[in-house]
């Protein structure tokens, strides 16, 4: 079997229950034998042995190194898994944390090699004088001899495979820096591959740059002949294949345990990992080259992995017109990819505070969002835990428990508009569009001033002991090695937070329909609007069909697009004025966001019915999309009216695009869609990923999986296997592809 075919197999018939459980057996036999040692050098110990006895198995058809076992588990072994995953002191609570939805220095890695990284250790290990910050890095070089040890172990499987090829640029990598575009696609895969496989629990990695960090090696190769371009390709294919090879069955956002995987069997079950390409460098000036054209046209589309974000910058399309066919017929064969607007981006992070330069450098990595690289945390998911600060009071460690996220909310911002509508109708000389608005945003921005105090008081806890936790991602970065101290404390340059606006479009739409039937036309009354939804309109078809009958974001109409427009912009001023000193004072960024993932789903099934005409369980609107049904005037009237909105003030926000095959077949239609996207993004149009499945063959496929076992398509930030998907997401997919 081909390593393409290998990869489309294990995505699309690996066992639902497959587990890694070597892994699991290895670290559960790692529990007791460090717990004497400092969390960083326990780390650096355990996955020394980890990683010193897991298997090393190479296969016929690798061109890179680096696969792993999966099994499905006995009644025995099942077991002992259940134990294992239900044990609060296994070796993920207590020694090896999660560094996952980040990315790491991956420039710095294929430039400095391994050794190069030990090295900055032992030469600042050096210069440190207190005895945390000498633990830390202890504990890093030892990381370091771990994966230097596994990849010569690697190659001397290799080698008795008769793989000599690979065993020599895996030997070469434990010597120094790689010397070749092969050494180098070789590194980053090993050091994705630890983390994805055996370290952090829904990894999420941005594998970062790699057109721009491997161009140079790559360049070096093809002009000295020891590299043509269908090798260099069959090298990167073999990077995309490992990337699925690892992964499990089934969607994590909305699945279940007897429908996926989960994260628990196999880390990286359904986990994206970011792959950026084209864009800009930290001067404004294009970065695209010929390993970025050669990377796009390797992409497989039935693979759910790496998710390629291409950072459009505009222009871009005609400067490139090569490349961008490329791209526009990848997306129309529904691969995981998707397209985002490098000025628009830029432009979020600056208004945010970020200084251009560092902005420049951003990333994309979880379910769609946008961080600022490498000297970045994400404080939602930096590891953290308070045995590592015994002096913190109870009331910190009450506060901390609060959860800042809106996603664990009924209706999420939905629900504060209706909780607004219900104050300003108690107030008669404030029930107006304006007292609306004004009670939304004092919702608002009461919300994001709890949020950033938490951050704040979460940070002051981390940073008294700034080298009391070694994670997998501080090893891969420059300044926790130089500083002694964890990425998730004083390391890092910038604290990020995702702050989205979850729903935009349902709440924009609350805003039309009160404004239109309450204030301007004097159809309804607030009172008898808010007793129409709280009976979910049982009773009230009249106000039901009023509710429907406004006009919708999505179909460029003034009224949807004024309130969609100011709903924007006036969240954007909000969360600068609130946010904007935290910025200045403590580096702390919210990054301003469209995004709800799947949970439009979930909050729209626990939430009640709303005043655009929703009832209740219905979905929410989805990212920055209009809600379905609502853009009357098609594709092109549903793009015309998003670019109303003020894209530059987002860092992130998907636009799901769910097209038909019909409407772009052949040479004329690949061309006229070429030029809608292009004219979108060189609009200002923030966001696309595309689905183009023809309905009838999802529908099919829902009565008969198995004859369409390979059918993809895009959820949220990530794309899916339909047929592994729940029927709820299904339908939901169908519908979006329908309206």
């Amino acid at each position: 079997m081909d390593n393409v075919s290998e990869a489309i197999e294990a995505l699309t018939n690996k066992p639902i229950k497959s587990t890694s459980f070597q892994r699991i057996k290895i670290f559960a036999s790692l529990k007791d034998k460090y717990a004497s040692m400092p969390q960083p050098e326990r780390f650096g110990h355990i996955m020394y042995d980890f990683l010193s006895q897991v298997d090393v198995p190479v296969a016929d058809n690798d061109v890179i190194a680096g696969r792993y076992v999966d099994q499905t588990l006995n009644e025995e072994e099942e077991k002992f898994f259940r134990e294992f995953t239900q044990d609060q002191n296994n070796v993920y609570k207590t020694s090896v944390f999660d560094t996952g939805h980040c990315t790491l220095d991956w420039e710095d890695l294929i430039n400095s090699g391994l050794t190069g990284l030990k090295k900055r250790a032992e030469d600042s290990l050096k210069l440190k004088t207190q005895e945390d910050k000498k633990i830390f890095l202890r504990g890093a070089i030892k990381f370091y001899d771990a994966v230097i040890n596994f990849i010569n172990r690697y190659a001397d499987n290799a080698l008795r495979c008769g793989k000599s090829e690979i065993a020599a640029v895996l030997r070469s990598l434990t010597q120094g820096a790689p010397e070749s575009f092969k050494a180098a696609v070789q590194l980053c895969w090993i050091v994705a591959f630890i983390d994805c496989a055996y370290i952090t629990y829904n990894p999420t990695l941005s594998v970062g740059r790699l057109d721009r960090y491997l161009y140079p090696l790559y360049k070096k190769d093809i002009e000295s002949g020891k590299l043509n371009r269908e090798e260099a390709k069959a090298i990167i294919l073999d990077y995309y294949c490992k990337h699925n090879l690892i992964m499990g069955r089934g969607e994590h956002q909305l699945g279940d345990d007897t429908t996926t995987t989960g994260f628990s069997r196999i880390l990286n079950f359904d986990a994206p990992q970011y792959l950026a390409i084209a864009g800009t460098d930290e001067f404004g000036k294009p970065v695209v080259n010929d390993l970025t054209l050669l990377m796009a046209e390797s992409i497989v589309p039935r693979f759910k992995n790496p998710v390629f974000v291409v950072r459009y910058y505009e222009g871009m399309a005609d400067d490139y017109p090569e490349l961008w066919s490329v791209i526009c017929k990848k997306a129309l064969e529904s691969s995981s990819l998707m397209i985002y607007n490098d000025n628009d981006v830029i432009s979020a992070f600056t208004s945010a505070g970020v200084p251009e330069a560092d902005a420049r450098n951003y990333e994309h990595f979880g379910c769609n969002w946008a961080g600022l690289g490498k000297d970045s945390c994400w404080m939602f998911s930096a590891p953290f835990s308070d045995k590592f600060c015994p002096e913190m009071t109870q009331k910190e460690r009450e506060e901390l428990k609060v959860h800042y996220m809106r996603t664990n909310s009924s209706g999420g911002w939905v629900e504060d508009f209706t909780e607004a509508l219900k104050k300003v109708a108690r107030e008669s000389d404030n029930c107006n569009i304006e007292g609306l608005y004004s009670e939304f945003l004092n919702r608002l921005r009461n919300f994001l001033r709890i949020k950033l105090e938490r951050i704040k008081l979460e940070l002051s806890v981390r940073n008294r002991h700034p080298s009391a936790i070694l994670t997998f991602g501080d090893c891969f970065r420059v300044p926790p090695i130089l500083t002694a101290t964890a990425n998730n404390a004083s390391a890092a340059k910038y604290h990020f937070e995702i702050q989205s606006f979850m729903c935009l479009a349902s709440v924009a739409d609350c805003f039309t329909a009160v404004d239109y039937l309450v204030f301007r036309n004097r159809k309804l009354s607030v009172e008898k609007l808010l007793e129409a939804i709280d009976a979910n309109f049982e009773g009230y078809d009249d106000v039901l069909a009023m509710c429907r009958n406004v006009e919708k974001f999505g179909s460029d109409g003034d009224l949807s697009n004024y309130h969609a427009i100011r709903l924007a912009n006036e969240y954007l001023r909000v969360l600068r004025e609130e946010a904007l000193p935290y910025a200045e004072k403590y580096r702390i960024i919210l990054m301003p966001s469209l995004q709800s993932d799947t949970h439009n789903i979930k909050m729209g099934e626990r939430y009640g019915a709303s005043v655009d005409g929703r009832l209740k369980g219905q979905p929410f609107s989805l990212n920055s999309r209009p809600q379905l049904g609502s853009c009357t005037g098609g594709l092109t009237g549903m793009l015309d009216a998003l670019l109303h909105l003020p894209f530059r003030g987002f860092a992130s926000g998907s636009l799901n695009l769910d097209v038909q095959p019909s409407m772009f077949g052949g040479e004329k239609g690949e061309k006229l869609f070429e030029s809608i996207l292009k004219t979108y993004f060189d609009k200002g149009g923030l966001h696309v990923q595309v689905t183009c499945q023809d309905v009838s063959e999802l529908l099919d496929a829902q009565i008969h999986p198995e004859n369409h076992r390979d059918l993809t398509v895009r959820v949220t930030g990530y794309s899916g296997i339909f047929v592994d998907m729940t029927k709820a997401v299904q339908d939901y997919v169908i519908a979006r592809m329908k309206n």
